[in-house]
């Protein structure tokens, strides 16, 4: 039979930033707050254990109103807030919520000097609330999360690097003048979520590659649909033009288009928005969606699709922007240049973050801006061709050019297989048309050599390469800079980025200046592969952690 724990449960915290053994608790402070409020602890202070924070959980169960229980039967242990019932066992890495069982808990409850000690981070966090540690003034801070429940929608922040991007399960954007505006599926319906409505949309078509609003208030959907048959001409991409009421005016529809070397059907688009990103930008009265794609040979590459707004019609660029093996997209409309900039992240054609432009100045296979390591013989083995040491971000445009952001391991040789991937940032001139060291703002060279055949077997020599203007940001020996994302905040560089550890922001002048260093925004999840909404001195994302739904905010002018 239940009863009400009669002694202090003490509670774990996994605090990376601290690297210690064992303090005496009267000997080293540790503040905690509840929603800003601090809480005094009577009989026990928190103190740290092999590294582990533990705090008395009554005195925190008590200031959120939520209830403890203990079974002593089945060492159970039980806490209840609203109509969230949380039971942990002794010895056990499992966690029931409600009816549904998590393996969640990187260490299970144990008893430690006769007192049951629980993992906190893991425990509040279902409860809907958010534990940060700051290590400037050695608070735990635990406040109850804004946030929405939604199951089954995947979380958005990556805690791990990998050369493919993802498409968000949350899709964010400028709506008018009016700030950050997202949208995600629920329900089979549409949700999309603007600052002065909430509108409920029915799903056209089964995968979501984009949402984007334009000055008007209008909503555009990138939707998609798989094509497993062998007739290459179905459609497989639509944008559908919404009235600010969510009324449906047009939809328009493509066929994935063959690659520049031929017009059979082996490169046309059978699955889109695969291993990598989607994004839009509308300019000029065009809507342009960047894309990847998976082909019908196998391989992945990357994909335009364009509309005018005013008709829906298809709009025709240029040129766009192939690259074999895209594994993410970013793309912007240059003010400089009045044309709209691709970036892709390509392995084989080509190998290293490629720029190019809808006018056809960069459109060759020359506007390789950052190259990737491959050794010799890969032999066309994906298992070597795929690795890139390498992570793109965002490119945005400041008053003095177009900056890429990336993460990247330093070297262009073997070293490059070992070295972890540290943030850079490159700043050159739209307007030169080939690439050399003086299109780039600042920045120092990153030469080494690299092998240009994926398909080499005869040990041929690597051919000797040289980045311009890159101007390293991190210098991780232990970690990595995992999925960085850029954007433009008045005319300075915001970047948002994470490790396996934490997660992290960083502000630029216009020519890449270091302004404020990188600063742990506390573990906060990011939306790792959609841009970051600027509005009135703040940063915006919305992230998914454990189905809970959050819109956070960085303000710039503290």
């Amino acid at each position: 039979m239940k009863k009400i724990l009669l002694v202090l449960f003490f509670v774990f915290i996994c605090l990376q930033t601290i690297n210690t053994n064992v303090f005496a608790d009267s000997n080293f402070s540790i503040n905690v707050k509840v929603e800003g409020n601090y809480i005094w602890f009577d009989e026990q202070s928190p103190i740290i254990v092999d590294g582990r924070t533990l705090i008395p959980i009554r005195s925190v169960a008590e200031k959120i109103g939520a209830k403890v229980e203990w079974e002593a039967s089945t060492e159970t242990i039980t806490i209840i807030k609203g109509g969230i019932t949380l039971s942990l066992k002794i010895g056990d890495k499992t966690m029931k919520v409600n009816d549904k069982t998590f393996n969640s808990l990187d260490v299970a409850p144990k008893v430690y000097n006769g007192k049951t000690l629980l993992p906190i981070r893991a425990v509040l966090e279902k409860l809907g609330y958010d534990v940060q540690w700051n290590e400037q003034t050695r608070t735990i801070n635990i406040e109850e999360i804004d946030s929405v429940i939604i199951s089954n929608l995947k979380g958005t922040h990556a805690n791990y690097d990998s050369n493919w991007a993802n498409i968000s399960s949350v899709h964010q954007f400028n709506y008018k003048d009016e700030g950050l505006a997202y949208a995600y599926v629920k329900d089979g319906n549409l949700q999309i979520v603007a600052p002065s409505k909430v509108l409920s949309i029915e799903i056209k078509y089964p995968i979501l590659g984009d949402v984007i609003s334009d000055d008007n208030g209008n909503f555009y959907v990138v939707w998609g649909r798989d094509n497993d048959t062998d007739d290459a001409s179905i459609e497989t991409v639509y944008i559908s033009k919404y009235l600010s009421d969510g009324t449906h005016v047009k939809t328009t529809g493509f066929v994935g288009k063959s690659s520049p070397w031929g017009n059979d059907n082996s490169a046309k688009t059978k699955r889109p928005f695969r291993h990598g990103n989607s994004v839009s930008v509308i300019a000029n009265g065009i809507l342009v969606n960047y894309h990847s794609k998976q082909r019908y040979d196998g391989h992945q590459s990357d994909n335009v699709v364009a509309v005018k707004i005013s008709d829906m019609s298809p709009y025709k660029l240029p040129n766009d922007t192939f690259s074999g093996h895209s594994f993410n997209q970013s793309l912007i409309f240059s003010k400089m240049t009045s044309d709209f900039f691709f970036a892709s992240h390509g392995d084989a054609y080509i190998r290293g973050f490629r720029i190019n432009n809808s006018s056809g100045k960069y459109g060759d296979d020359k506007q390789n801006i950052f190259h990737f390591y491959l050794e010799a013989n890969a032999n066309y083995d994906m298992f070597i061709v795929n690795r890139t040491f390498a992570q793109l971000g965002n490119i945005a445009e400041t008053s003095k050019g177009i900056a890429l952001v990336g993460a990247s391991a330093k070297s262009i040789s073997e070293a490059a297989k070992e070295e972890k991937q540290n943030l850079f940032v490159q700043i050159f001139n739209p307007n030169f048309g080939s690439i050399s060291s003086k299109m780039f703002i600042g920045g120092e060279e990153r030469s080494g050599a690299t092998s240009t055949n994926i398909n080499d077997n005869n040990n041929s020599p690597l051919k000797k390469v040289t980045d311009y203007g890159v101007i390293w940001l991190t210098d991780y020996t232990e970690e990595n800079a995992i999925a960085p994302q850029l954007v433009k905040a008045d005319d300075k560089l915001v970047i948002l980025w994470s490790t396996e550890n934490d997660s992290f922001y960083m502000i630029l002048s216009s020519e890449g200046k270091i302004l404020t260093p990188a600063t742990s925004l506390g573990g906060s999840p990011l939306n790792s592969y959609e841009r970051p909404i600027y509005h009135n001195g703040s940063i915006y994302w919305v992230s998914v952690y454990n189905e809970r739904l959050k819109v956070r905010k960085l303000d710039l002018e503290k």
